[in-house]
């Protein structure tokens, strides 16, 4: 792989943050304010790439569309130093995935801040039209207090019935394996409720430590999205609460009709259970 320079334009990159297969974040410090920002950057091998570059000017038109303490704030998109990157909010703190690796008794005290903040995130993102698409731990940042920021808007959608259709003809079966709705699946339209599916699967990882289902291959992952049923949570984590236990299994109902309806009703459950 060719080496990341080691400034962009008046930035400075001092640390990586993450590595995608075609992204890196990266914290950097601006020139003359010392100022502390975080840097999306597309890898040298795909800096030619205008897709790459039209999913970074997507993201930043999400994030100019929203505005919510809990969704990081994007600035500004460049192609300063000659790899084109997103300018964003710094949010020093890891991404569920990793924090779940190390075990998830040290998220229980922080487990009912963390889901409600993450729901809404999404309530505001589905408010202003968008469907996310991408909800997974990887893309929730959250700090020793339970305080989060929900990142990657790369892939949101409009949802059906807005003016905007989806941009570049991308496919709606776009997303992560571990955490895609059956709808999505099968590339038919989303509206909210695929985010829910998602989010279940994301409490369901934060409760237990993995995700719903595993399987040794991709396809045979996502047939098991649509069709199994995953391992009671309460096998996994005999802790879990009856109402959240509850709660878990209509967000991973396979139909979205049997889903809760909003990210709103979600919040409302979510707020009146027992963690």
């Amino acid at each position: 792989m060719a080496r990341i320079p080691e400034t962009l334009g008046s930035l400075k990159l001092v640390a990586q943050l993450g590595l995608g297969r075609h992204c890196q974040i990266w914290e950097a410090v601006e020139a003359g304010t010392g100022r502390r920002v975080a840097v999306k950057l597309v890898v040298p091998e795909a800096a030619k790439d205008a897709g790459q570059r039209k999913l970074l000017e997507h993201e930043l038109k999400v994030a100019r569309s929203v505005s919510h303490p809990t969704i990081i704030r994007i600035e500004r998109i460049s192609d300063d130093g000659g790899l084109p990157h997103l300018v964003m909010e710094l949010f020093p703190h890891p991404n569920l995935k990793k924090q779940v690796a190390a075990g998830v008794e040290p998220l229980a005290p922080r487990l009912q801040r963390i889901v409600t903040e993450t729901a809404l995130a999404l309530d505001h993102l589905h408010g202003r039209g968008w469907v996310h698409r991408d909800v997974k731990p990887d893309n929730v940042l959250a700090a020793p207090d339970g305080a989060v920021k929900v990142i990657d808007l790369a892939i949101a959608a409009r949802r059906p019935g807005m003016l905007a259709g989806l941009f570049g003809g991308r496919s709606l079966a776009q997303g992560s394996p571990s955490y895609m709705p059956p709808e999505q699946i099968r590339g038919q339209s989303v509206d909210p409720r695929a985010d829910i599916y998602s989010l279940g699967c994301t409490i369901y990882e934060l409760v237990s430590g993995k995700p719903p289902f595993a399987a040794a291959t991709t396809n045979d992952l996502l047939n098991k999205h649509v069709s199994a049923t995953p391992p009671p949570i309460e096998s996994l984590n005999p802790n879990v609460s009856a109402g959240l236990a509850k709660l878990i299994r209509q967000m991973l109902a396979k139909k979205p009709d049997d889903r809760p309806a909003t990210m709103r009703d979600v919040l409302t459950q979510l707020r009146a259970i027992r963690w």
